[in-house]
């Protein structure tokens, strides 16, 4: 056991703080126990972020303070059944699915085979036998609100996947995360490390399901760590039960002309935030983002995205549509920082909302903090219903009020989704989305 220390905060206030620190003392010791420690001290000390925090005005987290959390099993009973909600790929030839359970993964037997370029291990196996390559991705400087949970993570993971890519990987790669709780508030603490060596690619989806539909919590962290010249495509889709609450921190750090193409696709739970830091550390590096919310009934989607250009002659590229029905809210709060000597950066935010009902609600809130000089950033966001002249000019041509509005629903999403360059995963969320729109059976005559 973790020997127990006085924390320097002041006894937690809510029964979630306090069900963390339980969780905490019952963790074992091991090589990375300082770290943990200390990440641990500093969540006690900071709390959970409120609407207060800055990039968290938008969402409450007072009925999830008030909640007592245990932590999920390491295995569950019976067999992970997939069915068509939970696999993006079908029968995608060449690719390969990692599964984890409540963040451990599952890398013997049956549903785990060797992928060529791809060196894969257990974190809590790594830390024991090569514990460097781990401690700098826990390591974190910044108590700033939107690292809050990051480091709940860190203090609270078991286990986790550390992923070396080492060639040029051509097959997509699925990691299937699994939330299979056996009763209610349930959390767990997925971890995720990825490295790209120079000049490597591949293609990594993340895909979040759950197995029962029970209020569980899950509090994930990925790291993206691309050297010079590597190409990454990752993909995170959220498809959980409507109780559940996720939240998901994503870090990416690149390297010289280095290029990362990210898709973030929330189709289901009842709440899910979800983070991204990049950081353009060398010339040449360029992140394209693009982020597909949708909010039905009553879920709440927070996504927010942060980018740092920190050196010369980099770029970064951001595509958000949010679609809110119901009583649902979205939003999406973006910022784009450039540094003092990061010349010639380039940066565009582009956001999008439409309300399908009078009772949903979408936010975006793009940022621009410039610091250097000879910089093109821009952005733009707007929020609406569909648009009145083109659904006129439609139906002046002929096509029923249904299928035109089907339509223009269908083309308002296709800014993200042209960009994927998975044809099975694309189809998988295309049909995801769909049967949370109105008029599903008339998009579906458009796939």
């Amino acid at each position: 056991m973790i020997s127990a220390r006085q924390s320097t905060a002041a006894t937690p206030q809510s029964a979630a703080l306090r069900s963390f620190e339980t969780q905490w003392h019952a963790r074992a010791a091991d090589s990375l126990s300082p770290v943990r420690a200390q990440a641990m001290e500093r969540f006690l000390r900071l709390g959970l972020p409120s609407m207060r925090d800055e990039t968290w005005r938008y969402t409450d987290l007072r009925s999830l303070a008030a909640r007592s959390f245990v932590d999920a099993p390491q295995t569950m009973p019976g067999e992970v059944v997939p069915g068509a909600s939970q696999s993006l790929l079908g029968d995608t030839s060449g690719a390969a699915t990692v599964l984890m359970i409540n963040g451990y993964p599952i890398l013997s037997g049956s549903s785990f085979s060797p992928i060529n370029g791809i060196e894969i291990n257990g974190l809590q196996k790594l830390s024991r036998t090569n514990p460097k390559l781990v401690l700098p991705y826990l390591e974190t400087s910044s108590d700033a609100d939107q690292r809050r949970w990051s480091l709940l993570n860190t203090a609270l993971f078991v286990d986790g996947l550390h992923l070396k890519i080492d060639g040029k990987v051509a097959a997509p790669l699925l990691i299937l995360h699994v939330a299979a709780g056996n009763g209610a508030n349930n959390a767990a603490y997925p971890r995720v490390i990825i490295e790209a060596s120079p000049g490597a690619s591949a293609t990594i989806i993340e895909h979040h399901v759950s197995q029962h539909e029970h209020a569980s919590l899950c509090n994930s962290a990925t790291h993206l760590a691309l050297e010079t010249g590597a190409q990454i495509e990752h993909y995170r889709v959220f498809s959980t039960g409507p109780a559940a609450t996720h939240v998901d921190s994503l870090d990416v750090r690149q390297g010289k002309d280095s290029r990362c193409k990210q898709f973030t696709f929330v189709l289901g739970g009842g709440l899910v935030r979800a983070g991204l830091e990049s950081h353009l550390d060398r010339a040449g590096a360029c992140l394209e983002s693009y982020s597909l919310l949708v909010g039905h009934e009553a879920r709440h989607v927070d996504c927010l995205n942060i980018v740092t250009h920190a050196a010369p002659d980099t770029c970064s590229r951001q595509t958000a549509r949010a679609i809110a029905s119901g009583t649902s809210r979205v939003i999406f709060n973006s910022k784009v920082v450039v540094n003092p000597g990061a010349m010639h950066a380039e940066s565009q935010q582009s956001s999008r909302g439409l309300l399908l009902s009078p009772t949903a609600e979408i936010d975006t809130r793009p940022q621009l903090e410039i610091h250097a000089d000879e910089v093109k950033c821009a952005h733009g966001a707007t929020t609406g219903r569909l648009d009145p002249d083109m659904l006129f000019y439609m139906l002046s041509r002929g096509l029923d009020r249904e299928t035109a509005q089907s339509l223009l629903v269908y083309a308002f999403l296709a800014d993200v989704l042209t960009g994927m360059s998975v044809p099975a995963a694309r189809s998988a969320i295309e049909g995801a989305l769909i049967a949370q729109l109105p008029d599903s059976q008339v998009l579906r005559k458009f796939r």
